[in-house]
């Protein structure tokens, strides 16, 4: 069977709108991605009570799985408006990083790949992000994540 989708093109835009003392400092940034075939939209409950799994990076798509190498935009946002998450990006076997992502706050990547150092040395390498999981914080929260792939 041939695939009726044709990849197309994906536009995020951040918009930042802020005037302080009569001035506008406000922003905005537009990136374009081209050759999209695949993306995720979920709203999701994530548990504060441990991980849960969120996204897994791969060589396969599956159920919550994606081509790591495909990966051009993923976003988490907290739906909360009260507590934190913490978003853990795993390496199987090695590195772990992790990010607090206040309650109504975003975190990005355009990725699959990012470096984490616990003693402050200077940048290695690269590595592969197999798994993204969350926790909340002090009672359950939902996120919505995107996922967008060539």
């Amino acid at each position: 069977m041939a695939s009726t989708v044709t990849p197309a093109t994906a536009t995020v835009q951040i918009v930042e709108s802020l005037t302080l003392g009569g001035v506008d400092r406000g922003g905005s940034h537009t990136r374009t991605i081209d050759n999209v075939a695949e993306a995720d939209r979920r709203v999701m409950t994530i548990d504060s009570s441990g991980e849960t799994d969120v996204v897994e990076l791969n060589t396969n798509n599956g159920q919550g799985k994606f081509v790591r190498a495909s990966i051009r935009y993923i976003r988490i946002t907290n739906l909360d408006n009260t507590n934190h998450l913490r978003v853990r990006f795993k390496k199987s076997g090695a590195e772990t990083a992790d990010v607090k992502v206040d309650a109504g706050a975003t975190f990005m990547l355009s990725t699959g790949s990012m470096d984490a150092d616990t003693s402050a040395g200077a940048f290695s390498a690269y590595v592969d992000i197999d798994e993204i999981t969350a926790q909340a914080d002090t009672a359950d929260v939902d996120i919505e994540y995107v996922v967008f792939a060539v």
